[in-house]
């Protein structure tokens, strides 16, 4: 499963939410934690929403491979079909 924007982007602000959060504990600014922890929430938000998308395209992708693989048979069916029934015909000449 490939990695999209959405999933890199929730993770570094993940991570940049997580530092502030901590900066902010360290000096003693409860507005920069509380900020920091916005932050990373928002960022685990944005990175599910990355993962749903990641899944869903798999999924897509799964699919029409295997209606395509499905077509593929149903055109070999009906040609071995029709080769059969004109072989059955009797030849005019």
């Amino acid at each position: 499963m490939a990695i999209n924007k959405d999933q890199v982007k929730g993770r570094l602000k993940q991570a940049s939410g997580k530092l502030k959060a901590a900066a902010g504990k360290a000096v003693g600014n409860p507005t920069l934690r509380v900020k920091g922890a916005v932050e990373s929430g928002l960022g685990k938000a944005q990175t599910a929403y990355g993962d749903v998308r990641a899944r869903a395209t798999a999924a897509g992708l799964k699919a029409k491979k295997k209606v395509s693989q499905a077509s593929t048979r149903a055109g070999k069916t009906a040609s071995k079909t029709l080769r059969k029934a004109r072989a059955a015909l009797p030849r005019v000449r």
